[in-house]
This record gives structure tokens, C-alpha cells and sequence, in this order.
């Protein structure tokens, strides 16, 4: 898949040189019956010349590592892994005719194996043409890798797979319904924010955005909100610009986000293309795990930060070093909020079992199954927990209140209780063998963990009697 990316890359850094990145699109065309994929932006094109000098030698990119994303020259050439061939076509001005530039994947392959020259190799591997351009846009740069092989065709072909891709990866806008989408934008000044490209992918009508949603659902009946925005900026190593501009946005912390929503982890971007994945950052934190519960991104503004070749990493050096010290500041914050909002479930998770209990002892006290006697006991063991129970409530978080009056009312029922004398509770049993089964009932409060489940095997052996 990260063919992709190196084609919308190279459309991107195209639309960046020509200083108009408001309007940069992107089609994509995925035809799995013809085997084939098409890449087209509206970008500036290149001229006939331009075209040989660009799509033509191997590593020799004119691009500068300070300013491009792409800028080693061999990731025009990444389709010729996975098909027969590639073909480029493209034009900077509409009268000039479309010029055609084809790679065959299959004669580079067998040229490669018999001798290593690489002038030879291209000659015989590459053809160039112009075309009659009545059908072409005015200026435009298209891709067509055609015939993907089939250990490929998987991925590369399947539309849901390359939609999440983009969506992760690439530089598209933010989708309209994350709440933070102003406070993203306000990162940056307004001649420095990162380029959005319109990224269409079969003629759909509405373009691809990032995954970032109202909401981090974790299951049907479990979701999360984002609360706070954190806006981070990290200075360079000499203190007088930034490395790297992002941001965090803070859910409750529930726990590891699920890896299929796509928005796990801070992440970070160069140019507004993602490097690396959600793991890029694991090991700056305390715990990795706390990388899967925290959304944020960085976008490396800092030139002499430089992703590595397969761009999952950045290459060695003092800026790298001072990037990962603050990052490792930022995650250690992270993770006392995450251990912080574990500890206050755990609190309430306690709480909610223990007003359980104290409703299960009052409804088995008030039930009759037990003597007037052993119903009294019971009550007044379980109002001596309250006072516990009572000063866990000022350690927890702003249910506070609502919890209290919780506590209160079940501490009022009990207080209230009034032992039954009567022995309608056992049905048709003799009265003179109710005292028998009280003893027996007595016995299994006692030595059960909850009061609930005495209850109801209480009312398991009634219903058998």
C-alpha cells in the first residue's frame, strides 16, 4: 500500500512548488478486473524535457531534502514491484502535447538478472512517446500501474484497505466532524499549514479525511468523548524555532483504543504524510501500552529531522535526540493520566460493588428468610461498612455528589429496617420447620460472598421444596 503514498507524495510536493496548495486533487481509479490502478492529480505537469529528466534516471532526484517529502528519486518507480508495468503520463501546458513514459517491470527484472549496466537496463526497459492531447487536462501527472500481480492485488486493489491507508497516511483534511478540526488549524500560521489534498477514489462523491470522528467507540455499548485539546510545540535543538507542532486530544481514558479505528497513538507527520505508524512513539513511553489509549499527531517542522529510507523512523543525529526527549516528557504525562483515570475507575468500579452489596444485605434482611434475629446482625454488620465506604466517596472524581446521595439512601433504608416475624416468605412449609431452614439459610449468608447469590440460592432450595 505505500505505493500510494509515494504517488500522492509526489503529487504533493509538485502542488508545494508551485505554491498554490489550496487546490491540489488527487483521483485514484481502482479496476480490479483489468488488474490496474490510476493516479491522477491536477498539478502542474511537466514539459517533454522535463519529463525525460525526471521519470527517466534512478536516484538521481532534484529534489531538496529540507523542503521535499520525496527526494531519493526511486519512489516513482515502487509500482514496478507489484505489476507488469508502470506508465507515466503527463503535460505542463495545454498546447503541448502529452508525453508518454512507460517502465516494463517484467524486462526490467530479466535485464537486471543477465547484466547490471544501468544505462543498457533503461534503454531497453523504458519507452518514451508524446500523444495527441484532445482527452488530456490541460496540465496534469498521471500514473497507471498496470497488470498487479496477484500476490499483490489483495491489498493494493482492494478499495477499503486503500481508503483506510490514505486516510491514515496521506495528507487529507480532517474529517468535519472531529471536534478539535478549528484548534488543528490554529496550530500553524497561515502560510505554514501543512497541505490537504483532495484525494478522490472512484469517482465517489465525497473525498477521503482522516479518521479522527466525534467519538472513540469501543465496542456497541461503549464509547468515549475527546474533553481537552493540548496544543504542543517543541522547540529545536537551538532553542529559536520549532521541531515539530501537534497536538493531543484527551479522551477519559478508558483504556487501549481499538486498533481498527485507525486513530490510536501519537503519530507523526513530515510535509503532513505520516511516518512510521501508531507504534512510532511506543518505546518514548513509561508503559507502551499508554501509546493505545492516547490520539494526538506531531507534524516535524524541523528540516534536520529526516525520515529514513523506508520512512518508519527518522535518520540518527542530535535533532532526532532532542525530538525524542520532549516527546518522552509529553508520554510521561500522558501516562500518569491514563493511570490516573484507571485508579478513579477502579474507585467507582469499588463503590458501585459495594452500594451493591449494602442493597443486596437490606433486600435478603427484609426478605423473611432469615431469622428476626440473624436479619438484625446482618443489617447492623453491613451499616458498620458504610463509614469505609463513606470516605473512599471524597478520593473520587465529580460523581461525587451523586454517589454520596446513593450512599445515603441505602444508609437510611438500613437504618430503617424492621425484622419480619411473619413466615409467609416460605410458602407451604410447616411453620414448626421454619426455624430449621433459618438455621440453614443463616449458614449459607455466612459463608457466601454475596448477599444477592444467598438470595437467590435461598430461593433456589424453596422453589425444589
Amino acid at each position: 500500500l505505500a505505493i500510494y503514498r509515494e504517488y500522492i507524495q509526489n503529487a504533493a510536493d509538485a502542488f508545494s512548488a508551485t505554491g498554490d496548495t489550496r487546490n491540489g486533487r488527487v483521483a485514484i481509479e481502482i479496476d480490479p478486473s483489468r488488474l490496474h490502478v490510476r493516479i491522477r492529480d491536477n498539478g502542474p505537469g511537466l514539459s517533454h524535457e522535463a519529463a525525460i529528466r525526471a521519470l527517466l534516471p534512478i536516484a538521481r532526484s532534484q529534489k531538496r531534502r529540507e523542503t521535499n517529502r520525496g527526494f531519493r528519486g526511486i519512489g516513482r518507480l515502487s509500482g514496478l514491484a507489484f505489476a507488469d508495468s508502470v506508465e507515466f503520463l503527463t503535460r505542463a501546458e495545454n498546447k503541448q502535447p502529452v508525453t508518454r513514459i512507460v517502465w516494463d517491470g517484467s524486462k526490467l527484472r530479466n535485464s537486471i538478472n543477465r547484466d547490471g549496466q544501468t544505462e543498457r537496463v533503461i534503454q531497453e526497459c523504458v519507452s518514451v512517446e508524446t500523444l495527441p492531447s484532445p482527452k488530456y487536462p490541460a496540465h496534469f501527472f498521471e500514473v497507471n500501474i498496470c497488470g498487479v500481480g496477484r500476490h499483490a492485488a489483495g491489498l493494493i486493489l482492494n478499495r477499503e484497505s486503500v481508503r483506510t491507508y490514505i486516510s491514515e497516511v496521506c495528507p487529507v483534511p480532517m474529517a468535519p466532524n472531529f471536534p478539535f478540526v478549528s484548534e488543528t488549524e490554529d496550530l500553524f500560521e497561515e502560510n505554514e499549514s501543512p497541505l490537504e489534498l483532495e484525494i478522490i477514489l472512484d469517482s465517489e462523491s465525497a473525498p477521503i479525511v482522516r479518521r479522527y470522528g466525534e467519538m472513540i467507540r469501543f465496542s456497541k455499548d461503549r464509547e468515549d468523548y475527546f474533553t481537552e485539546f493540548e496544543k504542543i510545540d517543541i522547540p529545536s535543538i537551538d532553542g529559536n524555532k520549532s521541531a515539530a507542532i501537534g497536538w493531543v486530544a484527551h479522551p477519559s481514558y478508558l483504556g487501549a483504543i481499538p486498533k481498527e479505528i485507525g486513530i490510536r497513538g501519537i503519530r507523526a507527520r513530515v510535509g503532513n504524510i505520516q511516518i512510521g505508524d501508531e507504534a512510532i512513539f511506543d518505546r518514548l513511553f513509561p508503559e507502551e501500552r499508554f501509546n493505545r489509549w492516547c490520539v494526538g499527531e506531531l507534524h516535524i517542522v524541523d528540516s534536520r529531522v529526516v525520515p529514513n529510507g523506508r520512512r518508519d523512523y527518522f535518520e540518527p543525529g542530535p535533532h532526532i535526540r532532542n525530538l525524542e526527549n520532549q516527546i518522552g516528557t509529553i508520554a510521561r504525562r500522558i501516562a500518569t493520566r491514563c493511570r490516573t483515570a484507571s485508579a478513579m475507575r477502579n474507585k467507582e468500579h469499588k463503590f458501585q460493588s459495594a452500594l451493591h452489596q449494602l442493597g443486596g444485605a437490606y433486600d435478603l434482611a427484609v426478605s423473611g428468610y432469615l431469622s428476626p434475629e440473624d436479619a438484625r446482625t446482618l443489617v447492623e454488620q453491613t451499616l458498620d461498612h458504610i463509614p469505609r465506604i463513606r470516605e473512599s466517596i471524597d478520593s473520587m472524581n465529580s460523581h461525587s455528589r451523586q454517589n454520596l446521595e446513593e450512599l445515603k439512601a441505602l444508609e437510611s433504608k438500613l437504618g430503617n429496617f424492621q425484622a419480619r416475624h411473619d413466615h409467609f416468605s416460605f410458602g407451604d412449609i410447616e411453620a414448626s420447620e421454619v426455624a430449621t431452614y433459618r438455621k440453614i439459610f443463616r449458614a449459607l449468608a455466612e459463608v457466601s460472598q454475596s448477599p444477592h447469590v444467598t438470595k437467590e440460592l435461598i430461593e433456589a432450595v424453596l422453589a425444589h421444596t
